[in-house]
């Protein structure tokens, strides 16, 4: 059977690149992290690293062990970090789960305006992609959790909110910087900074462009809309994302614009289900409905 033991070594050498490296990251000594990846090889049956001299290379079969064996790790880590946040509860804790596009400002808006007359409140707050955060909150691993909603989450109690308009971001000095709004037809030939295609704002772009037989360059894709905001910013093109990364990169050479058609941005709040939402939460909650109804953003 496999040790969690020989999966830390094996984790360790491919991260590090070597056994010596490996053994300093895992505390033991380099003889012992040699045979733990031996004793994985004989386990498995497979070759996970061809040697030469002193050099290791990973094999393929190495590399999609690894992707497994990394989701593994994740696990882990956020059962420990859980763990610690449980050790330091009290009475007026708060577990808040996060993707990224809110967690860059908005969120910590909230969280500063809610703590304000509440001193013996704590509040963690987790940053994770949006599949996870409706992971984790239906786990009970947090006690609400704010996601990107795409279709049906069981275990999940989820309240949307009010879909805003994706914005269309351009560097100041690009030629279109000086129209008020812009249409899917203006972007015909630009060159389009995307999102990865697992974005949903991707393809609802991608479907709202095609609609209007636009033909844009792509050349340029990024998983991150912080990403597409510093290369839009450099000027190698124009991007449309989510308000909450546009307001957040606007003071950095960026012009926004409202986008047409308008492509929504879906969004909610998602609490487990089956118990009552303490009080804390419905608090927490309420705050951050009226930070989302102050914002300046357009709603659909």
């Amino acid at each position: 059977m496999i040790q969690s033991r020989q999966l830390e070594a094996f984790r360790a050498v491919m991260l590090t690149g070597g056994m010596t490296s490996a053994a300093d990251l895992v505390r033991i000594t380099q003889p012992a992290i040699s045979r733990l990846i031996r004793d994985l090889e004989d386990e498995t049956g497979l070759q996970l690293f061809e040697r030469s001299g002193n050099r290791l290379r990973p094999t393929r079969e190495a590399g999609i062990l690894f992707k497994e064996v990394s989701r593994h790790f994740t696990g882990i880590e956020h059962i420990d970090r859980v763990a610690t946040e449980l050790r330091k509860s009290h009475m007026g804790s708060l577990r808040v789960a996060c993707y990224t596009a809110p967690a860059l400002s908005f969120i910590s808006g909230v969280i500063q305006s809610f703590l304000a007359d509440r001193p013996d409140v704590s509040i963690f707050l987790d940053t994770v992609p949006s599949q996870t955060v409706l992971e984790l909150v239906a786990l009970e691993h947090y006690d609400m959790g704010l996601s990107i909603l795409t279709g049906d989450y069981p275990g999940l109690m989820v309240e949307p909110l009010p879909a805003f308009r994706a914005v269309c971001i351009l560097a100041k000095e690009h030629r279109l910087a000086e129209k008020e709004t812009i249409e899917a037809t203006d972007l015909n030939g630009e060159s389009l900074i995307c999102l990865g295609p697992p974005s949903l704002l991707r393809i609802q772009t991608d479907a709202t462009l095609d609609a209007h037989h636009v033909q844009c360059g792509r050349r340029i894709e990024s998983s991150l809309a912080l990403s597409v905001c510093d290369l839009v910013s450099r000027g190698l093109g124009v991007g449309i994302i989510d308000p909450f990364t546009a307001n957040y990169y606007s003071t950095r050479d960026l012009c926004l614009r409202p986008f047409l058609p308008a492509i929504p941005y879906h969004f909610g709040m998602v609490f487990p289900s089956g118990n009552p939402t303490p009080r804390l939460v419905e608090e927490f909650r309420s705050a951050l409905l009226k930070a989302l109804a102050a914002l300046p953003y357009e709603t659909m």
